[in-house]
């Protein structure tokens, strides 16, 4: 079954003035209870994967909008959060499929599938009335979806909701809230920390906190109404904890809890303190809990990419156990991996939970790992799929962990991650006969694994079939997106030795691998037909039929785009780096030079081979979104959107201690490349970018005079703001200062006023923006600098938007500046001398 939901496209902005409370690093709702700004669908559907036909269900008469739909693990029905309209609270739903029919419709109009409230209040399913009891339990959606299903065999849901008598309202704020004060003791270990935003200021903040994040947690049954049980609590959140993670055990009966311990003024609520336990949902008459570890602060994690906390991290159930619990720990105590250190840097341990005795055996290590740990897979059978990395060389190691053999570890490979075109894949997932999800695996020994196929050519996604049965591994090619392209005659491209009837101007993406592991779901698209869903079998390809089933039928969202020609263009810069980018041209292009738009986000990289790597597809369907430049392409004007900016550091070197020359060098590349073509006038340039693209676009009008005007939106200009890293760069200020201060634009505004022609810049940034390197000082501080120098410039700062923008009005806003700031370059006669205006 395929649940099929909508949601508005655009907001008013009088969702993001609604109230909003910023603690910790979150950002919330203080009266719905739920992330602040989320859109609920209005409408929903249900399809049948086997014959593509759909119930549309209506929504309840009382709701806004919904949210959250989740299926149950191994039953036809699905659960949903329905917003109450005009009312800050939620109601939870059950959407049951009626009888045992394999249709949607069985022919006279008869539905098979109806929606009920279940009820958080005592009595179970109450048909959506509240029988006369107290006001209704509200859940809690701050911390992520409020419920959960128990496990396979169980209709009872883990459910979040404030506490009985809870107070309604926050703790009042008092005149003062008393001096905040950090202390660091002597002999502390150091410290370091990204400049994170909604950090807790004070006491009162951290009683606000504790105020809206503590929940109990009800054993709801979400079974057939004629038999369910009451709702029960649990009784070791009984008065509230403060729950940050539930996950149900394979067995059903336990849960391994988290719930915050400790506050930090220093970073947010991902790292504070922490208990980790297994509850007992069995023993509801009394609170049983078993402790797996108390965790402090973790405040003290090194800048560089590949350390971690020195305490133990990323605790899960081992999904092919009853109940024993799976860890990491950093032997080395965390440290980066380019710092020398002896013997094993992780490992991996288990312990196993005596239900006899309600205690956790001694751990048992899995596995010792020489690299980093960062994720396990397993599959159904106990085998595991490690994954290790080592940021310095973005190296990364995928092992097959065996415990049966006594924990025995065989390398499947070890690679570049930034080397797309060797990329394998990774593990295809699938939830297992426990509820748990496992990689998929056909044979004792092989699984399937599904990838982005990249090429020269551009992606193709595909899936494959590895088989480790032998001593070396054998990949055997089951699927893979569209036919050959153009020009792609190689035999070794071939899906069970035939080469399927050429479509050449199409994208396919693996959605999923049904149970009976022949038929798979995929999404197709073209440059002018939107994604869309269909069902083909793996064995229909071997007999070269290519027989499918359509399961939606989508429109184009924008027909005024119809006739855009999209290109996947190439083209090399000074040193010989390949770079790409996505050309449009206008639908009615005559050939002519026109205005164009540069787009771009740059990125770092440690190989110029990988930098230099076709990404995306020419075949991904033309649309536009409030970020997108593709629009302006229904203007007249040419597009080079996400041309390649690769800032590369081989060996010792680091990407951006030669930020600027890369920058100016791919830059000045597109614009050859486009000019040389005919397409494009020189004199009427722009170049644009959001976030890490706003900084690349001050650089440019910076350092080059190849644009006439620039748009940068939500950037970053000075990086002294942002002392202890930022994006790719792990190394602190006081460890390359000159980097730092070199890639700060707001130190190059002079240079900028003196450029041969001065661009003009259009700033905006959203007043509210989360991100931790893009305060809204740094647009402030920059415009004030552009101020100073005479620069022309516009700064737009749109309110209540964050780092991405939301609300309808804010974006035809920014539409509009955008418009207005181009409209000059529209012209065929411009001045080619200096735009530097006050």
């Amino acid at each position: 079954w395929l649940i099929v939901t909508q949601e508005p496209p655009l907001p008013s902005i009088e969702l993001l003035a609604k109230p909003e409370v910023k603690l910790a690093g979150l950002r919330f709702d203080p009266h719905s209870l739920a992330p602040s700004r989320m859109d609920y669908a209005t409408s929903l559907e249900v399809k049948s994967v086997i014959t593509g036909r759909g119930q549309v269900i209506d929504l309840p008469r009382n709701s806004e909008g919904i949210r959250y739909a989740k299926f149950h693990p191994t039953r036809s029905y699905f659960v949903f959060a329905s917003k109450v309209t005009n009312e800050p609270r939620f109601e939870l739903y059950k959407c049951e499929r009626l009888g045992d029919h394999d249709i949607v419709d069985d022919g006279d109009g008869a539905t098979t599938w109806s929606i009920r409230e279940i009820s958080l209040d005592s009595g179970g399913i109450d048909g959506g009335t509240n029988g006369g009891r107290g006001r209704r339990r509200r859940m809690n959606f701050i911390s992520g979806c409020a419920y959960q299903f128990v496990g396979e065999d169980s209709d009872d849901l883990l459910v979040r909701i404030v506490p009985d008598d809870w107070p309604s309202s926050p703790p009042s704020e008092p005149p003062s809230a008393g001096p905040a004060i950090q202390v660091v003791e002597r002999g502390a270990r150091r410290a370091p920390g990204r400049t994170y935003q909604d950090l807790l200021k004070n006491d009162y903040d951290a009683d606000k906190l504790r105020h809206f994040l503590t929940t109990e947690v009800l054993l709801v049954d979400a079974g057939p109404a004629s038999s369910s049980k009451p709702v029960r609590l649990v009784p070791q959140t009984a008065g509230g904890r403060l729950v940050r993670d539930l996950q149900t055990s394979p067995c059903g009966r336990f849960v391994l809890a988290q719930t915050t311990t400790s506050f930090s003024y220093s970073v947010p609520i991902g790292r504070f303190g922490r208990d980790v336990e297994i509850w007992d949902l069995e023993s509801l008459d009394r609170p049983v809990v078993v402790r797996v570890a108390s965790l402090p602060v973790d405040d003290e994690i090194p800048l560089n990419y590949d350390a971690c906390s020195r305490h133990p991290r990323k605790f899960h159930f081992h999904p092919c156990r009853d109940h024993s619990v799976v860890y990491a720990v950093a032997t080395d105590g965390g440290i980066g991996l380019s710092v020398s250190f002896e013997g094993e840097r992780d490992a991996l341990f288990c312990q196993d939970l005596d239900v006899d005795t309600m205690t956790l055996g001694d751990p048992i290590k899995l596995v010792s790992l020489e690299w980093r740990y960062s994720d396990i897979d397993f599959t159904e059978s106990g085998l595991g799929i490690l994954e290790e990395y080592r940021w310095s060389d973005r190296m990364e190691r995928k092992w097959l962990l065996d415990n049966k053999t006594g924990g025995t570890k065989r390398l499947l490979w070890e690679r570049s991650w930034e080397d797309r075109y060797t990329a394998p894949g990774g593990p295809l997932m699938r939830r297992g006969s426990r509820g748990q999800y496992f990689v998929v695996q056909p044979t004792e020994m092989s699984i399937y694994l599904q990838g982005p196929g990249a090429s020269p050519l551009g992606d193709r996604p595909f899936l494959d079939l590895l088989d480790f049965s032998k001593e070396e591994t054998i990949t055997t090619r089951l699927w893979r997106s569209s036919a050959p392209l153009e020009g792609e005659l190689d035999p070794s491209k071939e899906v069970n030795g035939v080469m399927p009837t050429k479509r050449n101007d199409v994208y396919e993406s693996l959605v999923c691998l049904m149970k009976d592991n022949d038929s798979i779901m995929i999404s197709r698209e073209s440059k002018t037909t939107p994604q869309n869903f269909f069902i083909l079998k793996l064995s229909d390809l071997s007999k070269n039929n290519m027989s499918e089933l359509q399961i939606t039928d989508f429109k184009h969202p924008q027909p005024d785009l119809i006739g855009i020609t999209k290109e996947l263009v190439q083209y090399k810069r000074e040193d010989g780096v390949q770079l790409t980018a996505n050309l449009y041209l206008p639908a009615d292009y005559d050939g002519t030079a026109r205005p164009t738009l540069f787009w771009a986000y740059p990125r770092e990289f440690k190989d110029a081979n990988a930098a230099g790597q076709v990404k995306g597809s020419m075949h991904r369907f033309v649309s536009a979104h409030w970020a997108s430049p593709i629009h302006w392409a229904v203007k007249g004007w040419v597009i080079m959107d996400d041309f390649s900016l690769p800032i590369i550091g081989e060996g010792d070197a680091q990407p951006n201690d030669t930020f600027i020359e890369q920058l100016v060098s791919g830059a000045t590349a597109a614009v050859n490349y486009v000019t040389g073509r005919g397409i494009c006038d020189p004199r009427r340039c722009a170049v644009g970018g959001h976030s890490y693209g706003a900084f690349m676009t001050a650089h440019l009008l910076s350092h080059t005079s190849l644009f006439a005007a620039g748009i940068s939106r939500s950037g970053a200009f000075n990086r002294t703001l942002t002392p202890m890293s930022f994006q790719s760069e792990d190394r602190s200020i006081w460890e390359a200062p000159k980097t730092y201060i070199n890639m700060s634009p707001l130190m190059h505004v002079k240079k900028y006023s003196l450029q041969d022609r001065v661009g003009k810049m259009l700033v905006i940034h959203g007043a509210a923006d989360e991100n931790d390197g893009t305060f809204p000082m740094q647009s402030e501080r920059y415009f004030a600098a552009l101020k100073a120098f005479g620069i022309e410039s516009r700064l737009v700062i749109l309110p209540h938007e964050r780092h991405s923008y939301r609300a309808r009005e804010s974006i035809l806003h920014m539409a509009w500046e955008q418009e207005e700031w181009l409209r000059s370059l529209e012209h065929d006669h411009l001045d080619t001398g200096s735009t530097a205006a006050v």
